[in-house]
């Protein structure tokens, strides 16, 4: 076995980012970004109105202002503002020349032309040209995912075709005689397969696709068939079932038999010790173990890493630190463990709670689960109030 850590350096070592394509702007959102974007002009272009009211010059002491003109947004200030006067304008419009304050329209009073203001304070209600980025500035780096506020930046700067990661193609096989659809009644002796919508949330959640996604009985030759007829049509491959070392489990020949080469077939970890890793030419395999929890904690701890290489992401690692809410029935055990659990904001603070865990098959200890507790080998029984090291899996 190799620690968990070992086993992300070398998903890291061994995938490459997709190659970036262009893409529209409304196209965008959840992709990541595969380019630098900087201001292509000073932000905002020219000194602004912050409010609605009347610009004057901030060192005009006159007791009232004659109003000689009217700016709207959208307009070049062609006017120059003397001593005792002012203008008219609204919030975004353009502060014309000789004028260094707005006087909001609350705070003036008008009469037969003219406005005589409250008493003034030196606040200037102007947003100045380039006070929120320098044209050449870097607003966006290579490797963000792009969100709406994102999105929104681009559109400002006239970015409506970034250059961005294409979606991962995502082929998945679930291995096992036992398993009907959800929507079937099981036999004796079948249980649903829920791990292909596991799979399929977590896939999506992550902004790439499924390609294809199968089930497929204990029998190697139909799954080999069923792998080879897709071909390059995928960039990573998963299969359910089959790491572990049973005479079903032929995740491991599977790959061999494909031209993979593996590059680790088990780590230290609870839950899913039994983890493959492999490539080929660009292409990259998991083959992950069969319960459901296992399949939970490796997507997080590894399958999402090989999501985050292929798109070229900066990726969330390492766990960060919150407050163990409660105690709860915590087994020892020498590997690294990753405990499903929730966490949320209590009085400000993020407190997290471990959620029930049976077994590795309960698939019921997932309901709620936005973190995973992380601990050392060997690590002793947690309190509460202790200090825990939690992967945030969503925000709470």
């Amino acid at each position: 076995m190799i620690p968990l850590a070992e086993a992300r350096a070398l998903i890291a070592e061994n995938i490459s980012p997709l190659p970036p394509q262009l893409a529209a702007l409304e196209m965008a959102f959840g992709r990541v970004l595969r380019e630098d974007i900087c201001a292509d002009a000073d932000l905002p272009a020219f000194d602004r109105s912050a409010m609605d009211g009347y610009a004057v010059a901030l060192d005009d002491n006159s007791e009232k202002f004659h109003i000689v003109g009217e700016i709207q947004p959208g307009v070049e200030a062609e006017i120059k503002i003397q001593r005792g006067e002012c203008v008219r304008i609204f919030t975004g419009a353009q502060i014309p020349a000789g004028a260094s304050q707005v006087l909001m329209q609350e705070s003036v009073q008008t009469q037969d032309g003219f406005i005589i203001p409250s008493p003034r304070s030196r606040t200037t209600h102007i947003r100045q040209r380039g006070e929120d980025a320098r044209k050449g500035d870097l607003l966006l780096k290579s490797g963000t995912r792009l969100g709406a506020g994102e999105l929104a930046l681009l559109a400002s700067l006239g970015a409506v075709s970034p250059k961005i990661s294409p979606p991962v193609r995502v082929a998945h096989f679930t291995t096992g005689n036992e398993l009907v659809p959800p929507s079937a009644t099981p036999g004796q002796g079948q249980i649903r397969d829920s791990n292909s919508t596991l799979v399929g949330a977590f896939v999506r959640q992550f902004g790439a696709e499924i390609s294809r996604q199968e089930t497929v009985p204990d029998d190697f030759e139909l799954l080999r068939e069923e792998v080879e007829r897709d071909g390059d049509n995928f960039d990573l491959l998963l299969v359910s079932g089959g790491a572990s070392v049973g005479d079903y489990d032929f995740g491991k020949k599977l790959l061999n038999v494909l031209g993979f080469k593996i590059h680790f077939e088990k780590i230290s970890l609870r839950p899913g010790k039994p983890l493959v890793f492999a490539t080929r030419g660009e292409q990259a395999a998991f083959i992950l173990p069969g319960n459901p929890v296992s399949h939970f904690v490796t997507l997080h701890v590894a399958v999402r890493q090989a999501l985050e290489k292929f798109s070229g992401v900066n990726a969330a690692w390492p766990p960060l630190k919150s407050r163990l809410a409660e105690d709860f029935e915590f087994r020892p055990d020498a590997r690294e463990t990753y405990w499903p659990a929730r966490s949320e904001i209590q009085n400000g603070e993020l407190v997290v709670r471990a959620l029930r865990w049976q077994s590795s098959g309960d698939v019921t200890g997932l309901t709620g689960a936005n973190a995973l507790i992380q601990f050392a080998g060997g690590a002793t029984e947690p309190k509460a109030g202790d200090a825990v090291s939690i992967l945030l899996l969503e925000v709470p």
